[in-house]
C-alpha cells in the first residue's frame, strides 16, 4: 500500500522514510489550508532538499480553491516551488489541475475535491483530463468505494485515518467571534473544540489564512477496510494527521504495512481519540425517522 503522509519538519521526514512511507506532503501558507504547519518557502527548500537525498517523493498541498484576484500569486508561488522539484501536486480545484497539468507535464497531479467524486464515470473523466490519481469524495459508503476501486483501483486513493472536514468557511469566523466579544486570543492555525449547546460531542476546529474549519468529533479508523478494498486494488491511501500526535501517526503508519496487529493498535488508539468508520455503513441519504 502506497502511504501519503503530511510532514512539517526534518524529523519527521527521517522517520517516516523509515517507516517505508510512499510520500510526504507539505503545505505552504498560500497555496494549503486546514493544515497546522504551514511552511514558509526557505522551510519547504530545506525539506525538499532532505527528501531528495532520501529518493523519498514529496508532493506539494493545493488544497483550496484559487480566486482569479489570486493567480498571480499563485503562480509565483508555484514557480519558485517547482524549482525544488516536487514530484506533483494535490490540488482540490480543476482550473489549477488544468494549469499545471499544462505548464508542468513532468509532475504528478492527485485530485482531492473531498466531496464530489462520487462515481465511475467521474474517475473516467478526470483521469481523461490528465488527472494521475483521484481521491475520492469522503462520504462515500464502503460499498460504493468498492465498485469504484474495482475498475480503477491503482489510480484511486481514499483517506485511511484522521479527522474529516466536516464545513468549511470562507469568513474567518473564529476571530470574528473573538472580536466580538473582545477577547484578544492568538487564533491562526490553533486547534479549538467547539461544542454545540445539548450535544456531547466535541468537534475540533482551526481558523487559517483561507477561513474557519470543522472536522468531525471522532477520528476515521479504517483498517480492516482498506485490506478488504486491497485485495481488489486499492494502492494509495493519505493518513490525515491533523490535531493527531506523531506516536498515534507512526502507529497508523505501522498498521497499514501490517507491522502491527488491527487489533493491538485499535485497542493503543482508541484510548486516545475516538473512533469511527463514518459513512462506511451509513448512506449520507439516511435520516432519523421522527416521531409525529
Amino acid at each position: 500500500m502506497n502511504l501519503f503522509v503530511p510532514v512539517h519538519k526534518n524529523d519527521q521526514l527521517i522517520s517516516y522514510s523509515a517507516l517505508k512511507v510512499s510520500a510526504v506532503i507539505l503545505s505552504t501558507a498560500f497555496c494549503s489550508s486546514k493544515t497546522q504547519y504551514p511552511l514558509t518557502i526557505d522551510e519547504l527548500s530545506n525539506i525538499s532538499k532532505r527528501a531528495a537525498e532520501m529518493n523519498l517523493p514529496w508532493y506539494l498541498s493545493v488544497n483550496r480553491m484559487i480566486l482569479q484576484s489570486e493567480w498571480s500569486t499563485f503562480k509565483n508561488e508555484i514557480q519558485q516551488i517547482i524549482t525544488y522539484h516536487p514530484t506533483g501536486f494535490i490540488v482540490s480545484d480543476l482550473g489549477v489541475m488544468h494549469y499545471l497539468k499544462k505548464n508542468y507535464p513532468n509532475q504528478k497531479i492527485v485530485l482531492q475535491t473531498d466531496t464530489t467524486i462520487t462515481n465511475v464515470q467521474d474517475v473516467e473523466i478526470l483521469l481523461s483530463l490528465g488527472v494521475d490519481f483521484v481521491a475520492l469524495a469522503r462520504e462515500l459508503t464502503l460499498n460504493e468505494v468498492s465498485e469504484i476501486v474495482k475498475q480503477y483501483g491503482n489510480q484511486v486513493l481514499i483517506s485511511g485515518f484522521g479527522y474529516q472536514s466536516m464545513s468549511t468557511s470562507n469568513r474567518p469566523l473564529m476571530s470574528n467571534y473573538f472580536e466580538y466579544i473582545e477577547k484578544d486570543v492568538e487564533f491562526l492555525y490553533k486547534r479549538f473544540t467547539l461544542q454545540e449547546e445539548g450535544r456531547m460531542e466535541c468537534y475540533p476546529a482551526i481558523q487559517d489564512n483561507h477561513g474557519f474549519h470543522i472536522f468531525t468529533s471522532s477520528v476515521l479508523e479504517n483498517f480492516d477496510e482498506v485490506n478488504m478494498l486491497e485485495r481488489i486494488g486499492l494502492n494509495h491511501l493519505i493518513i490525515d494527521s491533523l490535531f493527531i500526535d506523531e506516536e498515534t501517526v507512526h502507529t497508523v503508519i505501522e498498521t497499514f504495512n501490517k507491522n502491527i496487529p488491527i487489533d493491538v493498535a485499535i485497542a493503543q488508539i482508541s484510548s486516545k481519540y475516538p473512533l469511527s468508520k463514518a459513512l462506511y455503513y451509513t448512506p449520507t441519504s439516511a435520516v432519523k425517522a421522527v416521531s409525529l
